[in-house]
Order: C-alpha cells, then structure tokens, then sequence
C-alpha cells in the first residue's frame, strides 16, 4: 500500500477506498462485492487463479438487493452459470445468458436476496410491497428455463431467510421468524423435502421465539449443521443431535442484520471452517472429525465470510496492522496468506493501534470499547471522541478503520464503544439493554469517558459523543439527558421512537419491544426516552448529518431536532445528503460529511495541536 504523512485527507478514506463482502466460490474461483464509494455502486468481481480480477458488473451498474437491509445478491449455480440481482430493477438475471430470471415490479416493489440455485431451480427470499401498504416476506422457488414460473414455497412467518438447498437437492432448510422477535431473538430452523409441487414434510428442527438459530449449513454428505445460542452463545449443532458439536464459551455467529451472513463452511473432506469472537477479538479454525479444533493463526482479528477453495480458505480480513482485504489462507500455515485484492485506502506511517479496555459502569456492571490514542500531539491533554456502533445490535472489532485514524492522526483520542447490548460477547450482554435502550447505553458512553479522564489520557472538558442510527440515538439520548459531554455528532440518529416504529421498514418496525417496550402499555416511556422530548435540554453544540431518502431513520426526525435547536439559539450545524439512504454510498458526500464533522469539532472544542 502507498504511504503519506497524517492527517489523512478525508477523500483518502473513500477513494478508492474499497470494501469487501459475500465471498463465494465458483470452482477453483471465488467472486466477491466490492463496495466502490468512488463510483456510487457496488461490483460483483471474479477471480480465478493465474489471473487479475475481473468485474462482472457492467459499468455504471450496480449488485445490491434492498430485502430488509439487504444481503447476499448473488450465487453461483451447480453448473456454472452466476445469478446476480441488478440495484436498478432488483430483478435476479442470469449474467452468461443475460436475462433476467425473476418477473418486473414497478417502483421495486418486488425485491430478491439470498438465493441458492438448485439445477433447475432457484430458491430464494422474495420481499414483496403490496399496494394496500402490506409486505409479505416468502421462500419462493423460480425456474431457471423461461417461462420462470414462480412457486410459493414458505409463506406463513413475517420473516424468512437462509433457502439452503442439500447437496443431492431432495432437501430444503430455512429459518424463520416473526414480530417481535429480531432474529437475534429467537428464530426457528425448518426442514422439508423438494418435490415437484412445492415442500413436503415440513418439519421445525430447532428454534424458539427464546432460541437465535442461524446459518443452515449442509456438509458434502447430507448432514445439516446451524449455530444456536441455547447455550447462552452461537455454538455449532448438528441435526438431531442434543449436544453441540463445538462448543464453547465464545460467538461463533453473529446478528442476522444481512441474510446470506456466512461464519462457517465445510471442506470437501468433512472439515468445518469456522470463526469464534472472545473479548470482541475474532478467530479462524479448522474443525476436524475428531472434534479438534487448530486456530489458523495470523495477524488478524477480524474475518468476514470464509469460503472453503480447494484446500485453503478464503476470507475479507482485517486486523490492527492491515487493513481490509481479500485473502486466501493455507490453515496449515496461517499468517498473512495470499493478498488478492487489498481496499487500496492511503495508510499513514504512524497509525494508532486498538488496546482493548473494561471498565466499571452503572449497576455493578463492566462495559468494554476499544482506546486508540492520538498520533498528533496536542497542547495538553487530547479531546476525545466517543464512538458509538449502530444498531445497536451489533459490534466493533479492533481492526485498522482509517475512519478512526482520520480522528487521531488530527489530535483525538478515541474510544470505540461495545456498550451493552453489543454483540460478541454472549447473549446475556446482548440482552443487557432490552427494556433499557436510551439507559445503560448511555450510561457505558458516560462510563468509558470518565474512566479514560480518571486514566489522565484525556482531557474532562472536551468530550464529544457520535455514532450512526442507533449510535445516534445513544449520541442525542446523551446531549439531551446528560451534562458530560462538551459536543455530540449524529447521523442518521434516531429522535423519536414512537415515530421510528411507526415510519422504519418493516424489519426493525417491532425492534423497540424488546429495548423499550410494547406498545402501547409503553408510550409514555417512549416519550420520556426520545431525544426530542428533552431536545430543549439540549445546550452543548451539535451537528446533525442526515441522508435525504433514508427510510430506516426518516429525515424528519433530524429536521425536529435541527427545528428546536435552531429556535432556542444553540450552536449547531445541520447537513442534508441529496440522493443518500441511511448508509450514505457516495465518496463525496461521505468525505464531506466527515471533514465538516471535524471543522465542527475543531470550532466547538478545539483540539491543540503542534
């Protein structure tokens, strides 16, 4: 990678800036997205030995599906051919043959994702926008010769997911589940023969509405696998067997926020690949037949989709010292393993490296982030930046993020907060924030920055709170119900939770259940919890970055924060997005977004530095 001096131009984090997700193998090949900010689009690539990488997305086309949040939008079928969903029409065409395989919709209203194709068919999860305002979620099944009839195949829960079919294809599992529950609440794993009419013998292998069952997985000769969490964490089971058959006091899956999430494969010889989260650090293995497990060891601390090839493992890497990138590993060897494709990010020559931290925080508890210390020397005592993750389901792992070393090659130290309620450490610190979203959350932020002023790291009078939808909310929660924190950034931040549950999609619409409570036996503790009901407490300065079309956290909700600040005189920038979503896509306007945060910052508080 090329090399320069910090601070790292903001453009430098986003172009190319690329990043990886949903490796898959086609042979001796693999294929891959790549996520380009550059170009506004992702791409599906392929690569094959002996040979550069080779985009089979048409340019100026994109490869995503819009299914929930989305996920895998592609697979390759047994005899070759690959089958991709266009963002455009979000229709599942055939890429040799160049059709498409699935009907047209207007306005997207029929969308497709994590499919599997059988040899004549395709199974896959089919979201459908009806005009009476209802959304049906089914395993629907397509033929792969025209006239592509479409069969109905599962249709009877609010969600579905994971169509996997068995090697021999007499076989179909999924999994299921239906409001409230998030499906790291609890799903159900569902088995069922293929005939020619539909599935027969349906029958629910695992799973409850207590029991998160993820990631049907079949082995070459016909035994399904899956990861539950009955133990208190996702553990590997197999079918029929009470026990599991890797156990361990670790995550060896992860929250379904994208169908197609892949933490396991299986060789051709019967070996499980799998992935394991301790103390928010992530490990690769190999399981053998005896029962033992041999860590691949390597460099890194983070890995994303492994894929058996051959006799190697493929796997989007990332550790403290590298930054993400497409590798393949020999598990007898490990170490840093073959580079095929690198996110081709500008990386300083002094960086800051990740140290884990616990710290006390309320109730007796102990909450966990990541410290990064600044790069530029400050006059005294650095500001430091609080990082909350969104979802707030979901993790940060201590990986090279050019996005944190933007913030300490300026000046900043910067806390990366797991607050409770994040995942990778168990079910009962996941579970630790139902009832108490707006609460404990806050509290750990409040925590993690006083434990860092009593270290004498940073200085008490310059703390600044962010995050990203759900880490927005934490981030307004803390402005508007807390005095600690001297400037707060929210993008795409939810303000009111009456109105999240009543304007987000359709997958996170039950969410707040379980972190605030049902409804409406709960409204008035959804009032007293929303940001904007104290908005006019709020008086530390804040900026507010918002994605004009975001339909998971509605500009509206920015537009009544921005409204109450505006009125009540209190510092404050607000910025909106034209064309952006809740994840914003372009490099231009994520590059903006970033550099007029930090001018923000550097006006309201101020960071000295040499």
């Amino acid at each position: 990678m090329q090399r320069e001096t910090a601070p790292i131009p903001a453009i430098d984090l986003f172009t190319p800036g690329l990043s990886f997700t949903w490796i898959r193998r086609d042979g001796d090949a693999l294929l891959w997205i790549e996520v380009r900010p550059s170009e506004g689009r992702s791409v599906l690539v392929r690569w094959e030995p002996g040979r550069e990488p080779l985009d089979l997305t048409p340019s100026g086309r994109s490869c995503s599906n819009i299914v929930g949040y989305g996920g895998i939008p592609y697979c390759v079928a047994p005899h070759g051919e690959i089958l991709a969903c266009d963002s455009e029409d979000q229709r599942v065409h055939s890429l040799r043959r160049g059709i498409p395989l699935t009907p047209p919709s207007s306005n997207k209203a029929t969308r497709w994702g994590d499919f599997v194709a059988g040899a004549d068919h395709l199974f896959a999860v089919r979201e459908e926008h009806h005009d009476d305002g209802r959304i049906t979620n089914e395993i629907v099944r397509v033929a792969l010769e025209p006239p592509h009839d479409c069969v109905v195949l599962v249709s009877d829960h609010d969600f579905v997911g994971a169509p996997r079919l068995s090697p021999d294809g007499s076989r179909l599992a999924w999994i299921a589940w239906d409001h409230p529950q998030m499906p790291w609440d609890g799903t159900e794993l569902w088995l069922a023969d293929v005939g020619h009419e539909g599935l027969r013998n349906a029958t629910r292998v695992a799973g409850s509405a207590d029991e998160s069952v993820v990631e049907p997985t079949w082995t070459p000769d016909g035994e399904l696998l899956f990861l539950s969490d009955r133990s208190g964490s996702w553990n590997l089971y197999a079918a029929g067997a009470p026990e599991p058959i890797v156990a361990m006091d670790a995550e060896m899956g992860e929250p379904l926020w994208f169908l197609g999430l892949r933490n396991l494969d299986v060789f051709d010889d019967g070996r499980i690949v799998c992935k394991w989260t301790v103390d928010g650090v992530e490990h690769l293995g190999v399981r053998h037949a005896d029962g033992r497990i041999d860590e691949v060891l390597t460099p890194y601390t983070q890995f994303r989709s492994p894929t058996v090839v051959g006799d190697q493992i493929a796997v989007v890497a990332a550790g403290p010292r590298h930054a993400q990138a497409v590798v393949v590993l020999d598990p007898a060897i490990g170490g840093t393993g073959v580079v095929l494709r690198d996110c081709g990010a500008v990386v300083p020559e002094t960086i800051s490296v990740a140290e884990p931290i616990s710290f006390p925080t309320t109730g007796g508890a102990v909450a966990h982030g990541f410290w990064l210390a600044p790069t530029a020397p400050t006059d005294g005592l650095p500001a430091l930046i609080v990082n909350c993750h969104g979802g707030p389901t979901s993790h940060v792992v201590p990986t090279l993020d050019l996005r944190q070393q933007y913030w300490t090659s300026r000046g900043y130290g910067y806390l990366e907060l797991n607050f409770r309620g994040s995942s990778g450490r168990g079910r009962p610190y996941r579970d630790a924030l139902k009832g108490q979203w707006g609460v404990v959350d806050v509290d750990d932020a409040v925590a993690g920055a006083k434990y860092l002023v009593d270290k004498g790291l940073v200085d008490g009078d310059k703390l600044i709170v962010r995050g990203l939808s759900g880490g927005g909310w934490l981030t307004l929660c803390a402005m508007a119900f807390r005095d600690v924190f001297a400037a707060g950034g929210s993008m795409n931040g939810v303000a009111d939770a009456v109105n999240f549950s009543e304007e987000t999609h359709k997958f996170e619409s039950h969410y707040l259940e379980s972190l605030i409570g049902p409804l409406p036996e709960a409204s008035e503790r959804y009032a007293e919890r929303s940001p904007i009901t104290a908005a006019a407490q709020i008086t530390a300065p804040l900026i507010l970055l918002q994605g004009e079309v975001d339909d998971v956290v509605p500009k509206r909700q920015a537009d009544a924060i921005a409204a109450v600040l505006r009125e009540r005189g209190v510092e404050h920038e607000y910025h909106v997005y034209e064309g952006e979503g809740h994840v914003f896509a372009k490099a231009e306007n994520l590059a903006h977004a970033l550099d007029a945060e930090c001018a923000f910052y550097a006006r309201v508080v101020a960071p000295r530095t040499h």
